[in-house]
């Protein structure tokens, strides 16, 4: 084999060795060419490292992760000259922010530049130069970029295809941009995640820049417990991200809490845009009842556009709100999976699906434009289930079943789990519904 590798020197062109004498002879029989080093949360070996420090010339990426107490090692990065490195990642695994003076005397063409708990020196440095497409800074809690850096190193990189800010402290504080800022254009970004600090908000960032082909935003919050009253802020921050989404047909997901709520927009096979949004958080059910009717009811810009809803659990902090309290008002929502219908109301649903159907659910068995309905799990008595349905199919056919506001539609499906009810029960049901009623198997 080393036989092989001295003829065909690509074979050494990426070192996992962790013996500095067997580093340095492949190092050697590799020749002049490019390198990928990597050290990834591991003991760094001084004398390993100290071997690929003087091969920086042939780097092309570079990925170091040093541990505790290492940190200081990442400073031979400052004075090395690395021509033709194109990708480079550098992590700490601590709570501190060290400051690097990086590729001080001879900046390379990055095209991709990850610092995780790692701030530069001056954030006008070479390195952000035009061919840089994607940028990851993370956990920046010090002597991090200020806004305007911010804005100056995007309109430098105007190819960024990809750009994270999670947890960066701006070295400005947490005052907000000026409205009459200019924008910076970035027509190839795709990709845009944000992970804002309690000092940061989050959306000035998303405002500052022009996005016209950016098809995924990620917001996701840091805090472990949440008040309602920082969930509705939260989500009146993401409120003006969201319209431009829409209007833009690009993706929104927010994460909240270890949640998230993923909106995005999609062409059914009419090619009229349908958008679908899909929700998961920890929050007052209140205060997502309230926001999510913002977002919901028909305005110029929403009333278009049909709106398929995942509504995936809401985790309350007090008691549920009484059954005439604050419903969710599904003015133009098409179809909506839900864990209950409790609290929830909407004339043009079509098609249901629920995980979990109690008492407080049933009403949405009226929904008018109903046709379609699929439960997993009912906790009522069974022939409540089917009084419903025989009420319901008497309505419709007495009222012709051609599914509009002022009527109720026919139910054209009722998909139920194998559990919801016994043989003889479902049979009941088809009994009125006939084919329409389908029962999933055990294993699905």
């Amino acid at each position: 084999m080393a036989r092989d590798c001295q003829r065909r020197p690509k074979l050494w062109a990426f070192v996992t060795d962790l013996d500095p004498a067997n580093v340095a002879l492949s190092l050697d029989r590799s020749q002049s060419h490019p390198l990928g080093v990597a050290f990834t949360h591991m003991p760094l070996h001084r004398s390993l490292y100290a071997t690929v420090l003087n091969h920086s010339q042939r780097w092309i990426r570079v990925d170091i992760r040093v541990s505790p107490g290492e940190e200081e090692t990442l400073r031979g990065l400052e004075k090395v000259c690395a021509p033709v490195l194109q990708h480079l990642r550098l992590e700490l695994s601590t709570a501190t922010t060290i400051i690097l003076d990086l590729f001080r005397d001879h900046p390379p063409r990055l095209t991709s530049l990850a610092l995780v708990d790692i701030a530069i020196r001056s954030w006008n440095s070479p390195i952000f130069g035009s061919h840089l497409h994607s940028l990851h800074l993370e956990r920046i809690h010090t002597s991090g970029p200020t806004r305007e850096d911010l804005r100056s190193i995007m309109h430098t990189c105007p190819e960024l295809a990809h750009l994270v800010l999670a947890q960066v402290v701006f070295s400005d504080g947490s005052g907000g941009l000026s409205p009459s800022g200019p924008r910076v254009r970035l027509p190839l970004l795709h990709t845009l995640l944000l992970r804002p600090t309690l000092s940061t908000d989050a959306m000035e960032i998303a405002r500052m820049a022009e996005t016209p082909c950016c098809k995924n935003y990620l917001v996701t919050g840091g805090l472990e417990s949440p008040h309602p009253i920082v969930f509705s802020a939260i989500a009146l921050r993401i409120q003006p991200l969201f319209e431009a989404c829409i209007a833009s047909g690009s993706s929104l997901q927010v994460h909240l809490i270890g949640s998230w709520i993923r909106i995005r927009c999609r062409d059914n096979q009419s090619s009229s845009t349908s958008f679908v949004l899909s929700l998961s958080m920890a929050g007052s059910e209140e205060k997502v009842f309230d926001w999510l009717n913002k977002i919901l009811i028909p305005r110029p810009l929403l009333s278009p556009i049909p709106i398929d809803l995942h509504l995936n659990y809401i985790a309350r902090w007090g008691p549920p709100p009484p059954s005439t309290g604050n419903l969710l008002r599904l003015s133009n929502v098409r179809s909506l999976t839900i864990t209950d219908t409790h609290g929830c109301t909407g004339h043009l649903v079509e098609a249901l699906s629920i995980s979990t159907l109690s008492s407080e659910g049933c009403e949405g068995w009226m929904w008018p434009s109903l046709r379609k309905v699929n439960v997993n799990v009912f906790r009522r008595p069974p022939t409540v289930l089917l009084n419903m349905i025989k009420a319901r199919t008497e309505a419709a056919l007495l009222r012709g079943g051609t599914g509009t506001t002022d009527e109720i539609a026919m139910l054209e499906v009722l998909e139920v789990g194998a559990d919801v009810f016994t043989s003889e029960e479902f049979e009941a049901v088809r009994g009125v519904l006939g084919d329409a009623a389908v029962m999933r198997p055990r294993n699905e």
